[in-house]
Order: C-alpha cells, then sequence, then structure tokens
C-alpha cells in the first residue's frame, strides 16, 4: 500500500467511520499476547519511508526521541568510538551543499542539550490536548482507569476465576449489559446523556459523541487517532485480537470500533457531568490552525541534519570495524579443507556467536553451521503438558501441520503434577471457602512472609518445572491419513514433506556433501523466573518458543532412511554412517540437553561423548565472556565461577536481567563460515550459512533473506528504538510492571500496556541498525533483491544496511535504491589481532571492536 493510502486520516468526501478506524490502525503497535513475543519493526507503521525520514514523522505522532542526546555522539567521538572519517562519510551521505557543509561542521562540536528533544506531537500537542486544557479536565485520568478495568476484564486469559464476557459475547454487548442489568449503576455510563445513546449502537454512539466533541466532519479521524494514542498499549492490543483471534486461547470478540464508542461515551459522560449539555467543541478551538494535523505537518518529515549525520558516524564507525576485517579474510578453498569430524547446526540467534566460537576453538575438527532457529521445519507442537498447541516457526508463515508428542510411560496425575506448586495457589475460588482460607492460613501464610523478608531465597518451589524444557516422548511426525483434524491441520508430514523441508534447509545452509558421521542439530531458549518477557529470550524464529521440537524432528526427518532416499534423487547424497542428534542450548544458564539417542551405534557414541566434552568446555568459557556485562558477575577469570553465576541469576526470582539477551546485535553474515570462522565479533553477529558457489541465479539467497530480514531486523530495530525512547518506544524498567490478563504488562494495576523491551534488555545496547554482509556478487544479488516481495522495503529505505562482499576478490559494495557503491571502510587503525578470545574481554565492560584471532593449528 502507498504512503498515501496509509497516512490519510480522512477523505474529501463524507466522514466514512469504517475507512477512518482502517487507516488510524495503521498507526498503532502490532505487538500482541506477551506469550508470543515476537520482535519486529517498531515503526512499521513509517517502513514506507526512508529510514530517517520515518523516524522523523514517527516521532511528529507519538512524541517520541529520535536519536541518542548530542552529547551521546560528541562524547563517542571523544573516545575514538567515532573516528573523523566515520563523520566525513556521514556529512558526505548527507548531500549538503557548500554553505551547510560549512554550517553544519561548525554546530556539529557546539554543546546543546535539546536536539534530541522529541518535537510537537499528535500524542501529546494535537487538538484533544487543546481541546482538555481549555477546559481544564484531566480526561485521561478519568477515563482510562474505567476503560483499562473494562478492557483487562473482559480479555483476561486466565488471571480471574471468573470470566466477565458470556460465551460469544462481543465487548459493546457485555458494555451495554453491564450498564443496563447491573444492580450499582456502572460509572460513569449511567449518565443520561449517554444512556439514552447506547441503544443505537457503536456506529451512532461514535458519531453522535464526535458531534458534540469535535463539531468538524474534517478533524474526526484525527480525533478518533488521538484518542487511540493516549493507550497505544490497548489500543493496538485490541486491534491485534480483532484481526488476529487465534492469538487468544480463550477467543473474545472485539473491535477498534466497539472500543472507540465505549471510550467516546466514558469521555462524553465525565464532559457532561462537569459542564453540564453545553461545553466548548474542538471545531471551536481560537488556535486550530497551529495545532499539529496528521496530514498536514506530521507526515511531512523534519530530519534534523546535525543529529542525523552524528547518527550515521556512529553507526558507519561500528559497521567499518566488520567490515575491515572481512576484506582482511582471505578467501579459502573448501575442498583442500580436512573433512570434519562433527558438524553442529545453530540457530542464527546472535547468542550462538559466541558458543560456535569456543566450541570451533576447543576441536578444530568441528563444523557449525548456522539457520533460523526453526529449521525449516514449520508446524503446530503439542507436547504432553501443553493444554494447547503452539506454533514452531515464523511468525509469518502459517502452519498447516500439526505434531503431537506420546510416551509409553505412565505419567503423573495433574494433581501430583502441581503438589509442589499447591502451596503458592489454592483450588477453591469461592467467595466463602476464601475466607475461610484467609482467617485459618492467613496468620501462618503471614508469619512465613515476615520471614522471608528476614532472610529471602532467590528460588520457588518447583522451579525445574516452571523453567526447563524437557523431552518426553515420541513426535508424531509421519503422517498415517490425508484427512485435516478438527481444526483443519494436517497430523504430521508425508515423507515427501519431510523430503522438502530437510533438503530445502540443507541446500540454504550449503550443507549438501562432505557430511560428517555426527551431526547436531542445536536449538536454543531461555529459562528464567518472575520475568514476563520471556518468551522475547527464546527463539524468534519458533514464534518466541525454544525449539528443541524442531531440532528432534529435523533430526528425526533426516534420519529416515526413506527421506534419505528421496533427497538421494534429488541430488543430496546423506551416508549411511552419518546420524543426526538433536540438542537444546539454554542460553541463560548455558546448558546443553541432548535428545533420541536410542538408537545410536557404537562409533556415533563415541563422537557425541567428545563433542559434549567439547560442548561443556565451550560453554563454560561462553557463560565467563557474558560475565564481563554482569555488574554483579564474578570478577575473577574462573570458567566454573562464571558458569555457576549465570545458572544462579537465571533461577533467582530477584534477577530482573536473567541475560541481556540480543543487546548490542548489530551485524549479520549470510556466508560460508570460513568468512567468519576466526573473528572475534563480541557476540554481535547473527550466522546464517550460505555457499555462493551453488546458487548462480540468486534463487537460494532470497529464500535466505525472506528469512534473515523480517527475524533478524526485527530484532535490531526494537532493541533500537526501545534504546532510543524507552519510555515511548519501550516498556520502561520491569520493576513495577503486573502482568495483566496474560496479555501484557502494565505499571501498577491499571496502566496501559507496555509494547517494546523493558530497560534492563537494552541497557547497555549500542542502538545501531543492522549491518547485513552477504558473500555474493553484486549480479547475483541483485537477481535475489528483485525477487524479495515486499521485503526490499526494509533493503531500499536502509532499514538495514546491505553490503556485498565478493567470494573471491573480497571486494566490498553497498548496495542502495540507486546501486551498488564501493564501501570503504572508514577506518584509521589497523585491524586488532588478538591470541585469544580470554584475552580480548579481559577489564572489557563496553563493546568491543572486531578482532582478528590467531590461527591455531588443530
Amino acid at each position: 500500500m502507498s504512503a498515501s493510502a496509509h497516512h490519510n486520516v480522512h477523505n474529501n468526501d463524507a466522514f466514512d467511520l469504517d475507512v477512518a478506524i482502517g487507516h488510524i490502525a495503521h498507526w498503532l503497535p502490532s505487538q500482541g499476547p506477551i506469550k508470543d513475543f515476537i520482535h519486529h519493526n517498531t515503526l512499521h507503521a513509517v517502513q514506507d519511508y526512508p529510514f530517517h525520514e520515518g523516524v522523523a514523522v514517527a516521532a511528529q505522532v507519538y512524541g517520541a526521541k529520535s536519536y541518542l542526546p548530542l552529547k551521546d555522539y560528541q562524547q563517542r567521538f571523544a573516545e575514538g568510538r567515532i573516528n573523523q572519517k566515520a563523520l566525513d562519510w556521514a556529512i558526505a551521505q548527507a548531500a549538503c551543499s557548500v554553505y551547510q557543509e560549512e554550517s553544519l561542521r561548525a554546530s556539529l562540536f557546539e554543546p546543546d542539550d535539546h536536539s534530541h528533544y522529541p518535537p510537537q506531537s499528535l500524542a501529546n500537542h494535537g487538538i484533544r490536548s487543546a481541546w482538555l486544557n481549555h477546559l481544564e479536565i484531566d480526561l485521561n485520568g478519568l477515563v482510562h482507569p474505567v476503560m483499562f478495568r473494562l478492557l483487562s476484564n473482559f480479555l483476561d486469559q486466565g488471571i480471574s476465576r471468573w470470566a466477565m464476557p458470556k460465551p460469544d459475547e462481543r465487548f459493546w454487548d457485555c458494555v451495554l449489559r453491564l450498564v443496563q442489568n447491573s444492580l450499582l449503576p456502572l460509572y460513569p455510563f449511567h449518565q443520561p446523556v449517554v444512556r439514552q445513546m447506547l441503544d443505537a449502537g457503536p456506529d451512532k454512539m461514535i458519531m453522535n459523541c464526535l458531534a458534540k466533541i469535535v463539531g468538524d466532519e474534517s478533524l474526526y479521524g484525527q480525533y478518533l487517532l488521538e484518542v487511540l494514542l493516549a493507550h497505544p498499549g490497548w489500543s493496538g492490543m485490541v486491534r491485534i485480537i480483532e484481526t488476529q483471534p487465534n492469538v487468544l486461547l480463550a477467543p473474545r470478540a472485539i473491535s477498534l470500533k466497539e472500543l472507540l464508542a465505549v471510550e467516546l461515551a466514558c469521555e462524553l459522560a465525565f464532559v457532561d457531568k462537569k459542564y453540564g449539555h453545553s461545553f466548548f467543541q474542538i471545531a471551536k478551538l481560537p488556535n486550530l490552525h497551529a495545532i499539529p494535523l496528521l496530514e498536514r505537518d506530521a507526515t511531512k518529515p523534519q530530519v534534523p541534519l546535525k543529529m542525523r549525520v552524528w547518527h550515521e558516524a556512529m553507526e558507519w564507525s561500528l559497521h567499518s570495524e566488520l567490515l575491515l576485517a572481512l576484506r582482511s579474510q582471505a578467501a579459502v578453498d573448501q575442498a583442500a579443507e580436512h573433512a570434519p569430524k562433527v558438524q553442529a547446526l545453530f540457530c542464527i540467534d546472535d547468542r550462538e556467536c559466541s558458543i560456535r566460537r569456543y566450541l570451533e576453538d576447543a576441536d578444530a575438527g568441528i563444523e557449525t553451521f548456522g539457520a533460523p532457529g526453526f529449521f525449516g521445519i514449520d508446524f503446530l507442537y503439542q507436547g504432553l503438558d501443553d493444554v494447547y498447541p503452539v506454533a514452531q516457526c515464523p511468525v509469518v508463515i502459517k502452519p498447516k501441520h500439526l505434531i503431537l508428542e506420546s510416551t509409553d510411560k505412565p505419567q503423573p496425575d495433574k494433581a501430583e503434577k502441581g503438589e509442589s506448586l499447591a502451596n503458592m495457589h489454592f483450588g477453591a475460588h469461592s467467595m466463602v471457602r476464601g475466607w475461610l482460607y484467609t482467617q485459618t492460613l492467613g496468620l501462618a501464610y503471614a508469619l512465613r512472609l515476615g520471614w522471608s523478608v528476614l532472610r529471602p531465597g532467590g528460588q520457588l518451589p518447583g522451579i525445574q518445572s516452571l523453567s526447563e524444557v524437557d523431552a518426553h516422548g515420541h513426535l508424531h511426525l509421519l503422517r498415517e491419513s490425508e484427512e485435516l483434524n478438527e481444526d483443519g491441520y494436517l497430523l504430521g508430514f508425508s515423507l515427501a514433506e519431510m523430503a522438502d523441508r530437510v533438503g530445502g534447509l540443507l541446500r540454504n545452509i550449503g550443507l549438501t556433501q562432505h557430511f560428517a558421521p555426527l551431526v547436531v542439530v542445536v536449538a536454543h531458549g531461555s529459562s528464567s523466573v518472575n520475568n514476563p518477557h520471556f518468551a522475547a529470550y527464546d527463539c524468534g524464529a519458533c514464534s518466541g518458543k525454544p525449539g528443541a521440537p524442531n531440532a528432534r524432528a529435523f533430526a528425526w526427518m533426516a534420519n529416515h532412511p526413506q527421506v534419505r532416499e528421496i533427497l538421494r534423487e534429488r541430488g543430496v547424497v546423506i551416508p549411511d554412517s552419518t546420524h543426526f542428534v538433536p540438542a537444546l542450548h539454554n542460553t541463560s544458564r548455558d546448558e546443553i540437553s541432548y535428545f533420541d539417542q536410542q538408537e545410536l551405534d557404537k562409533d556415533t557414541r563415541h563422537a557425541l561423548h567428545s563433542f559434549q566434552h567439547s560442548m561443556q568446555h565451550a560453554l563454560q568459557r561462553n557463560a565467563r565472556e557474558r560475565c564481563r556485562w554482569f555488574e554483579l558477575g564474578p570478577k575473577s577469570h574462573s570458567n566454573e565461577n562464571a558458569h555457576r553465576h549465570v545458572v544462579a541469576r537465571a533461577s533467582s526470582i530477584f534477577e530482573p536481567r536473567p541475560e541481556l539477551n540480543h543487546s548490542n546485535n548489530l551485524y549479520c553474515v549470510v556466508g560460508r563460515r570460513n568468512l567468519t570462522r576466526h573473528l572475534f565479533m563480541d557476540r554481535r553477529a547473527f550466522l546464517q550459512s550460505y555457499d555462493p558457489n551453488s546458487d548462480s541465479d540468486g534463487s537460494i539467497l532470497v529464500k535466505v533473506l525472506s528469512a534473515v530480514i523480517p527475524v533478524c531486523g526485527g530484532i535490531n530495530l526494537e532493541y533500537l528504538f526501545s534504546r532510543i525512547d524507552n519510555s515511548v518506544y519501550g516498556a520502561g524498567t520491569k520493576l513495577p510492571h503486573n502482568v495483566i490478563g496474560l496479555l501484557g504488562v502494565a505499571n501498577g494495576v491499571e496502566g496501559d500496556l507496555r509494547t517494546g523491551l523493558p530497560s534492563q534488555m537494552i541497557e547497555v545496547h549500542e542502538p545501531a541498525r543492522l549491518l547485513m554482509v552477504v558473500e555474493q556478487t553484486t549480479a547475483i544479488a541483485d537477481q535475489a533483491i528483485a525477487m524479495l516481495g515486499d521485503w526490499r522495503e526494509w533493503l531500499d529505505n536502509e532499514w538495514i544496511r546491505l553490503v556485498a562482499c565478493d567470494p573471491l576478490t573480497r571486494e566490498l559494495s553497498m548496495y542502495s535504491s540507486t546501486g551498488w557503491k564501493v564501501a570503504e571502510p572508514a577506518s584509521d587503525k589497523s585491524l586488532p589481532v588478538g591470541s585469544r578470545s580470554e584475552k580480548i574481554i579481559v577489564g572489557q565492560t563496553r563493546t568491543i571492536p572486531v578482532h582478528q584471532l590467531e590461527r591455531r593449528q588443530g
């Protein structure tokens, strides 16, 4: 859809409510329920603008900061973290006239504490704010507590024992029932001016309220948008539920129209209560011409040139660190290398960047690959302990297959399973029985609470069952019937579908020959407690779930003789001696679990045992590298102490930072491992395996980019904007967060749902756009880009930067919508060299430039 179609709230014809709501919904957050936290571009609403213009438009709509404070950039320059070459490059990108450039350079180092302040915005300085200031009434303070209570109770997914709506009852009908049938009046809807309009329905309610409050049809859409922007979290959640009702386990029927109808009725009731039937309309505001309007002002971006230049200079300084290193890597003839003893397939997740480095350093016979962590197996999964199935694939994929887990072993009764948690939650919820429990057991629990205050413990009862992922039995992967189940899903995959997925992934990563006797498929997940954002720590390619089911499914399919036979006919020959073993890396605890080892022969078990030894050593070294970021982390050089610390913090109920997750993510490298194997990249790189020699027409590259752009780009941009303005684009600090209805978090019990990332996840993050480097010629990269479809927008508008690295010459070329340009790294220094990762990280508490690691003989 074009920018004009997105950004118009109304047209010149008579006001069309449905069209207006469709337009304003575009500006709302698209974050769904917190159980399925999926990283995405926070500013998706302006993605059709070039990056800096889109950020400027968003600032004028939401009232957010666009850049770091000027003094932060100046300090980075003084420390050498922004260099002069990068600053000159950024000024050249701005395409200034000679006079403008002289003035710009003169202003860059002047003290200025205000340049990063947000501009006047619709959210904070629009027609609604001006009207409320004129009326001298805090309408948000009156209306929002009423609306948030209604919404949280109506949409509740299990925190409340009693469901507010009746079966199949819509939000509007539910509120109407409460108003008309409650013994006590539902405040403030009992006001006569509102109550007499309720029977007319939501459409007429909205139009009648707009006529009384606004009075000018040309401003109706603007007012509706500002109402929703006053609480973007709840507004965005309602829109997600309206358009994707399956995101809720307990379905709820609600729409933005119903939300607006109830909220406008609430507003009118409060205004009428204070001023009577005659009150000042928005159309009569004396300074209406000076108030920001969406069409007239906000969609005409005003990019602050000085801040743009500083931000570009910071990014190019950081990007140049990797480009300088890549340019120095010699092209390696794959055929000349020794055959690997073990191959390990990891997720592209940046947290796996360091574990791969340590694993390869521990044993030169181990070769690692990277792919999106669903490993090409898209399905809904329901384990033995799961009440409902969950998607195990990127959110852009709609799975058609359902996989169930079963076991031959007797399972404990559900009541028995919950026994360890029985002292945390009573089974009875009735009013009388609850009162009796309170009176009889309350004193004992009060004493226990007092003791816990004096002697707090870091563990919860049943902590393992709350935070660990186990494999209980068998996955039903082979489809036995072509009939759809009652929900319209196929139960399992056919052999041909399995071959499609296994072969597709192996071709994408360039592993079609020279298979090792053992291939370990390593998924990842993260365990933590007291952390409502837990889904943001798991695998983004698995819709915020641990990837263990995908690893198990991929290994089972790749081991199946008939699947291998189909692959052999397609040119992918997996030797009979090769065995795939699934595993799960717990990224918070730096522990690993191995699954489904029942059918391994003696030689494979020996190879796996050797791999496990190397992996355990790598995990301990990885824990120590992570600990340099933790303020309370051990200061010793003991890997064992570091590992004990990360395990303890992942299990502590007092720990708001179980791990720093994707903080400081910056790079994505799509290419062969020899391009990055001997580089220290400080856990900042997403690593996607790709063989440029097997992709003569770019067909494989377009599949790879279609997956990594939304996954890696979404992670990067959500971290970037949550760091730039954590109060608007982020969730603020975790400490006052309460979980509301299992939908999201809010400050206190009556706040708006917070979107984005909490400060504890982004406080050390350097907010720079993702640099994606593709090992391929520009000619073939062009062919792939031409087939990208909607994802090309990310590249053309520079929401992420793309560089092509020639497989033979290592020449670097940067992509733009106008063509390729030579990418010359902005660096005054040579590539730093380190002998070992442990020596590089000593004493470092900030991000470390890319280092070349000295190559050692295996």
